[in-house]
């Protein structure tokens, strides 16, 4: 239960204090009745109803609220229901922390491995590579789980991109090639390294056995046996990561309090975020990992993958988001459903191929990594402390105060296609004829056949820029496909949807 304050909180907010005030019983009963407590959206536009039950000492029964926690939740109110950042309040403890438990594998970032950790790591590596094509702990099986040849007869593929479980589904998916390192004797040991995409490309991972992988047999899509997975030169590929400005979405979404704005694209949320990182960091790599189809046979494409969930867990962590009722706060269950549902519907639980026996993996169990999976992730020795940022929208209920933002404007490109593009893309916001900010999405060739895809198949993008960068100017929008076979280096507008371009500036509610 939360500490006992002696005095109300005068600026009370939603993730400093709110949230933990409502304990694990409180939280279950009223979810049973249709009211969850764990959601901000349910407590703002219920909270008088919950003041008026807390204040007449109704609710919670046999546990009612002291006086000093009643007018700390009606100075909430008064104050208009405020999110705020995650500074934890000293008035209430956290209902939700992290376990006591150690987890015995550590993550270390590739280039601080020692050399027999290294040396261990390539033997692994090596181990899985060699593997008969149709052992399931082959490094062929294991990359085919991420789209082709896909898994089973016929084949099922599992990827989610650009969907509510797209961090939750690589969670375990790491975790299974983990295990099939661990496979090969003498490796028992052995832990996946991430590579910092804000760092340098590894000099390791210019080298045998991660620099390259050929395909043993066919695989489909002109992908056919003696295939040798191909990269950029790595000096463009330093070039593509800053055009693209990967550290910049990096750093935005660790700045945000709420899981759709983390992500980004989620439930409207601008596309500049972890997701927008992820897929600009596919395309900057090379063909292969730019082509959702392959990438994966690309050994880079693991360490890489490893830092997304190594970011993931870190902004859990910090948000107090490592169990159940913890991430449930910072998702907004009015303007994206979907994510509140695959962790609260058993029917949407599932993470496909790895919720079956013995694995038997959920979005639920997968939350808390050292808990559930037995995995943390080592930090440099001085961190940079995550500084989370007031949230921040395009748009606000007209009941709610807000505050302009006169600074940056938010430029997204709305309404696009994405089936209509043949494989990924990148789209460039451009100022007189010349590019001043890009961006990249990730998806197979032939994205009208992938389910998941088809679900999300309109999709936005947005650029935020201080607003000299876009005034003073004619801005135009560039939607360049990797292919350039079909059309050439710019897509028609008129063949994938006509889409829009919307300049905001952007608004406070806090």
């Amino acid at each position: 239960m939360p500490a006992i304050t002696t005095t109300p909180v005068a600026n009370p907010t939603w993730y400093s204090d709110i949230r933990h005030m409502f304990v694990q019983e409180d939280i279950d009963h009223m979810r049973e009745q249709g009211l969850d407590l764990s959601i901000y959206e349910v407590v703002r536009d219920n909270a008088s109803i919950i003041y008026g039950q807390v204040a007449s000492k109704n609710m919670p029964p046999g546990r009612p609220w002291a006086d000093d926690w009643v007018q700390t939740f009606l100075n909430w109110m008064v104050n208009d229901c405020p999110k705020g950042t995650n500074a934890p309040s000293e008035k209430f403890a956290p209902a939700t922390t992290l376990t006591a438990s150690v987890p015995s594998r550590i993550r270390k970032n590739i280039e601080d491995l020692t050399a027999d950790e290294l040396t261990l790591l390539k033997k692994a590596f090596e181990g899985i590579i060699t593997k008969d094509p149709d052992d399931p702990q082959s490094f062929f099986r294991l990359a085919g789980i991420h789209w082709l040849p896909g898994t089973g007869t016929p084949p099922r593929f599992f990827c989610q991109h650009h969907a509510p479980g797209y961090n939750p589904w690589h969670r375990p998916y790491l975790l299974v090639f983990e295990n099939a390192l661990r496979s090969i004797p003498g490796c028992e040991s052995v832990t996946l390294p991430y590579w910092d995409i804000t760092k340098p490309f590894p000099e390791v991972l210019k080298q045998p056995p991660f620099d390259k992988y050929t395909l043993p047999r066919d695989i489909g899509q002109g992908f056919n046996k003696g295939y040798v997975t191909e990269r950029y030169s790595y000096e463009d590929i330093a070039a593509s990561l800053q055009n693209y400005d990967v550290n910049g979405d990096i750093a935005r979404a660790l700045g945000k309090t709420d899981w759709e704005d983390f992500h980004g694209l989620f439930g409207g949320a601008p596309n500049n975020a972890i997701i927008s990182a992820h897929d600009s960091g596919h395309v900057s790599i090379g063909t292969t990992m730019g082509d959702q189809n392959v990438a994966a046979f690309d050994p880079v494409f693991f360490f890489f993958h490893c830092n997304w969930d190594r970011l993931f867990w870190k902004w859990q962590k910090a948000m107090q988001a490592t169990d159940l009722n913890g991430l449930l706060s910072t998702i907004d269950k009015t303007g994206d459903p979907l994510s509140y549902q695959i962790f609260t519907l058993p029917i949407l639980q599932k993470l496909d191929p790895f919720s079956t026996s013995p694995l038997n993996f959920t979005t639920v169990s997968i939350i808390d990594s050292v808990a559930s999976l037995d995995v943390d992730y080592e930090e440099p020795v001085a961190p940079q402390a995550l500084s989370f940022q007031p949230k921040t929208v395009r748009a606000s209920l007209a009941s709610r105060k807000f505050e302009v933002q006169p600074n940056l404007v938010n430029v997204r490109v709305k309404g696009l296609n994405r089936l209509k593009i043949p494989g990924s893309f990148s789209v460039h916001l451009q100022k007189d004829g010349k590019t001043i900010a890009s961006t990249a999405f990730f998806q197979p060739n032939e994205a009208d056949k992938c389910e998941n895809c088809v679900n999300n198949a309109i999709v936005h993008f947005d650029f935020e820029l201080p607003l000299e960068e876009v005034t003073g100017g004619k801005l135009s929008v560039q939607v360049e496909p990797l292919n350039k076979n079909v059309v050439g280096d710019r897509f028609p507008n008129k063949l994938m949807g006509n889409p829009t371009v919307e300049a905001r500036l952007l608004l406070s509610n806090e």
